[in-house]
């Protein structure tokens, strides 16, 4: 009978090696989305067609030379998107821009930098630095509706931005849960609640304006006929002679004018917009109310001053 071998002892690699496996976690959890956006902000060239173009550009720091390279061509390499790499690179001068550290033109690998602890600058979250819907291929149109609305609800707009870039999931959540559906019936409804109170704001308006124009047209007929009234009274404190004249002379001109009206009518086949007509004979009528009163009072047949006024208040706006 064989006799088997003793089996290898278990050897502990000891406290030291878990601390250290503990302590290289806690660095990542603190640092590391500040250790992926350093990475992209001194190898990724800004403003190099912000990864339009595939580029190389070496950069001169003392003796050392380093290579730049567009986002597109980072973002192949890396097996990600450009916009994703643009975004970490937004992330990383917006904190440069406060001073915090330096900005990503002025990186180089043989620079040390002290990253920064995400529990004193948030990387991802609502104050984060990076805002993950600059990643998407929403229109800025798009993201800054994700924004606005996103600040009105609370709601991340990093969480807005994934739902619409996703489409279908949005379809099968619907179609998958009840909580979700009740979700979109809420918002449906507090967006026809929205619309209703816009479309309300909007009558409103209008209706506003249309009193002002109507008191600003009141205004203007009123002004207009006080300046008739004053040209009356002149008229009447001067000699008949005069007076009879202007008179005679207002009616040639109205004469004139209709005459020169059918000229015009008769040289060329008009097509009058309908409100246009109805303005016409409206005009036409008040004329011809105006022609009779003053064929009256030229005749003889005199309208008593009740009579008058009701007349000019009827038909001021023609005169």
């Amino acid at each position: 009978m064989m006799s088997q071998e003793p089996p290898e002892p278990t050897v502990d690699d000891g406290e030291d090696a878990l601390g250290a496996d503990i302590a290289e976690f806690v660095k990542l959890e603190s640092k590391g989305p500040w250790v992926l956006a350093y990475l992209v902000a001194r190898r990724v060239a800004p403003g190099e067609g912000d990864g339009v173009r595939i580029e190389h550009q070496s950069r001169c720091f003392g003796r050392n030379t380093f290579r730049r390279i567009s986002a597109r061509e980072f973002a192949r390499r890396a097996g990600t998107s450009a916009k994703r790499v643009l975004a970490f690179l937004d992330a990383w001068n917006r904190l440069a821009e406060e001073g915090v550290v330096d900005h990503a033109a002025d990186l180089h690998p043989d620079k040390e930098v002290e990253l920064p602890n995400t529990s004193k600058y948030p990387f991802y979250g609502k104050n984060g630095y990076y805002r993950s819907w600059e990643a998407t291929n929403l229109s800025p149109k798009r993201r800054e509706a994700v924004e606005e609305e996103a600040e009105k609800s609370g709601t991340r707009p990093p969480a807005v931005a994934y739902i619409l870039s996703h489409p279908k999931a949005v379809k099968t959540a619907l179609l998958a849960d009840e909580t979700t559906r009740m979700a979109a019936r809420q918002a449906l409804a507090e967006f026809d609640a929205r619309q209703a109170a816009a479309d309300a704001e909007d009558r409103a308006a209008a209706a506003k304006v249309t009193s002002e124009r109507r008191r600003e047209y009141d205004d203007a007929i009123r002004v207009e006929r006080d300046a008739y009234a004053a040209q009356a009274r002149e008229a009447n404190e001067g000699s008949q002679a005069d007076a009879s004249m202007d008179v005679f002379n207002a009616m040639a001109e109205i004469r004139m004018a209709a005459s020169r009206a059918l000229a015009l009518l008769s040289k060329q086949q008009i097509n009058f917009t309908t409100d246009r007509a109805e303005a016409i004979a409206e005009l036409c009528d008040g004329a011809e109310a105006a022609i009779a009163a003053v064929r009256d009072m030229a005749t003889g047949a005199a309208l008593d001053d009740a009579t008058l006024a009701a007349f000019m208040d009827e038909n001021g706006k023609f005169l």
